[in-house]
């Protein structure tokens, strides 16, 4: 186990790239030719090629940086990228900046501007306290601590076993869970719940060793949970009764502070309620609340209150939809 840098399960990187120290690159994140200076954070299924990357940058799930030997993707220092987030090959993004989940960077973004939308667009200028910037360093003990102990860990596939989750976790012991699934959270719901192949699933309650009291998942009475999902419920996230949430749905239950330098954590819990329909590869990003017999449509960012049986396409579309 490295004692420097923590490189969890299903991550590929190639001998092209280079990490600073303090870096954390979460399970199923790809790195081609990518140089990541000190104190950087990378989430769940990250694809960064032919980029170089500041310190202290952070990276959400799914975020991509789609350079090419030609054409390299320049981050600078404390960059945000929220989930799902593209920058095309040849851009360059200053330093500060933040990106807003699911945006489409095709051109240069000045330092500590805050761009959204497909493609992004300068909403606003960040101002900032001071404090600090934000370095995964502190977590990355705990995260070493619990591979250390045996617990469930993104960092070791054999504490990850389906009998073990059980037991660890009682109100589950009627659901559905492929053992390809990365699940290390807590817990609780209905009965016949499903979870496919390639989900991952991670968020603990203060009570577990989590960040936030309202931490862990909650999945009521015949939830479904397609392949792909990633579920990250450090804030909280619960789903009510027979919802379904199609391949490749992200839900995000926690945000940053940008008005500091150190992007402090917030919980921003997510509720979505019974019988919706999340579509197809959507981002959910908290604090939301998504109303009875909702419907989600495909490939949507959804940031705001969704009510109740309500069709909504988000604020931003990731790729056009044939009707």
């Amino acid at each position: 186990m490295d004692d420097i840098n923590v490189i969890e399960v299903s991550t590929i990187v190639d001998s092209a790239s280079e990490l600073g120290r303090h870096v954390w690159v979460r399970a199923g994140s790809r790195l081609t030719n990518v140089q990541i200076s000190d104190d950087c954070f990378i989430g769940f299924r990250c694809d960064l090629q032919h980029a170089s990357i500041g310190k202290s940058s952070m990276f959400a799930t799914g975020a991509q940086c789609l350079g090419t030997a030609q054409s390299p993707v320049r981050i600078a220092e404390n960059v945000w990228l929220g989930a799902k987030a593209t920058v095309a090959a040849g851009v360059s993004i200053g330093a500060g900046a933040v990106v807003a989940a699911g945006a489409l960077v095709t051109a240069d973004v000045p330092p500590d501007a805050i761009v959204v939308g497909r493609p992004a667009r300068v909403i606003a200028r960040r101002t900032v306290v001071e404090d600090g910037r934000p370095s995964p360093e502190p977590v990355l003990a705990k995260v070493r601590e619990r591979a250390r102990q045996g617990l469930p860990s993104m960092l070791d596939r054999s504490t990850q076993s389906v009998a073990r989750l059980k037991s660890l976790n009682p109100d589950t012991l009627t659901w559905d869970i492929s053992d390809d699934a990365l699940i290390d959270a807590e817990l609780r719901g209905g009965a016949s719940v499903e979870i496919a192949r390639d989900c991952i699933l991670i968020g603990r309650s203060n009570r577990q060793g989590g960040m936030s009291q309202l931490g862990g998942i909650e999945l009521g009475t015949g939830v479904r949970l397609a392949a792909g999902v990633v579920i990250e419920a450090a804030g909280g996230v619960s789903v009510g009764a027979f919802s379904e949430l199609s391949e490749g749905v992200t839900i995000v239950a926690s945000t940053h502070d940008h008005s500091f330098r150190s992007l402090p954590w917030e919980e921003a819990p997510v509720r979505i309620g019974s019988r919706c329909v999340i579509g197809e590869g959507a981002i959910l990003v908290g604090p939301l609340n998504i109303g009875d017999g909702a419907v989600i449509k495909p490939y949507s960012v959804v940031i705001r209150d969704v009510l109740e049986n309500t069709v909504v396409h988000g604020v931003v579309q990731l790729m056009e939809i044939q009707e």
